[in-house]
């Protein structure tokens, strides 16, 4: 008799304590449905010199935040259908980036992105990684076993992601975006000359990347953000529609140049950026 009143109230104790967990716990609330925040990261280090290095325990700060706080990470497959066929999303979605190609991402985010179920895409400067050009980039092994699991990779431009003169005096400015000085020929640039340099090296960062990662689908991140109706037209031609800048605000169907948060800034802490995120529902763009 007795161990039949003990059974009881086990049972009684352990569907109450379920309820309570479902009280408490609830639905996830939706903060924003039909668009995605997408996150922007560099480099992911043990000790930061610079504000755009970020700590790797506060980057699984992070993670921990978009699981605990009910947003999902979607794939760049996803967000691309999204964006190009209308393909459902699902709510509070987040769209995880890191540009530059930094062996970081393989070394630090990977095993966490990979802990926490999420995959991410890292936009390269692809000569960079041909080449192995300044602070240690990804090589392209890593990349394709980083892609098994669910990682893409995306151009970042072959070698446009500089600063170059654009008149005498010397004056710099982008160069994927501005039509440069030629020294030996003491002259800007034609239109033709310009449209070719930019078609040229944007196509070769497309086929290094078909031919080493079997890429099928093209995206491009602009190097500081910049562009103009020359670039747009040369990737229109080569059949690539995504594009991402480093404008802050949601992205929605009709933001054909996604726009970015800069979640890779030491100042975003995980309760910093959960607000942020959670604002959404209210304002497009903070």
């Amino acid at each position: 008799m007795k161990i039949h009143i003990l059974h009881s109230i086990k049972i009684i104790l352990f569907t109450v304590s379920l309820l309570l967990g479902a009280t408490q716990s609830g639905p996830t609330p939706v903060y924003y449905s039909n668009q995605v925040a997408i996150l922007m990261y560099h480099h992911i280090v043990d000790k930061p010199e610079k504000p755009h290095m970020l700590p790797v325990k506060q980057f699984r700060q992070h993670m921990e935040m978009l699981k605990t706080n009910g947003f999902n990470v979607i794939s760049m497959d996803q967000y691309i259908d999204f964006m190009t066929r209308g393909t459902a999303i699902p709510n509070n979605a987040v769209l995880l980036t890191f540009d530059d190609g930094y062996d970081s991402f393989y070394t630090h985010a990977y095993p966490i992105l990979k802990e926490y179920g999420y995959t991410a895409t890292n936009f390269v400067i692809v000569s960079f990684i041909d080449n192995r050009i300044g602070i240690p980039k990804l090589t392209w092994d890593q990349m394709r076993e980083m892609k098994e699991e669910g990682m893409s990779f995306y151009s970042h431009t072959y070698d446009s992601h500089k600063y170059a003169p654009i008149n005498a005096k010397g004056v710099e400015r982008p160069m994927l975006s501005h039509r440069l000085y030629l020294k030996d020929k003491k002259r800007v640039e034609t239109q033709k000359e310009y449209i070719k340099r930019i078609t040229d090296d944007l196509a070769l960062a497309e086929k290094r990347l078909r031919e080493e990662l079997g890429n099928t689908r093209g995206g491009v991140a602009f190097p500081y953000g910049t562009f103009n109706d020359e670039v747009l037209e040369v990737l229109k031609s080569m059949g690539i529609e995504i594009t991402f800048t480093i404008k802050k605000g949601m992205t929605t169907k009709k933001d054909i140049n996604a726009l970015r948060f800069d979640a890779g800034n030491i100042e975003y802490t995980a309760e910093k950026l959960a607000e942020l995120l959670k604002g959404q529902g209210k304002s497009s763009a903070l």
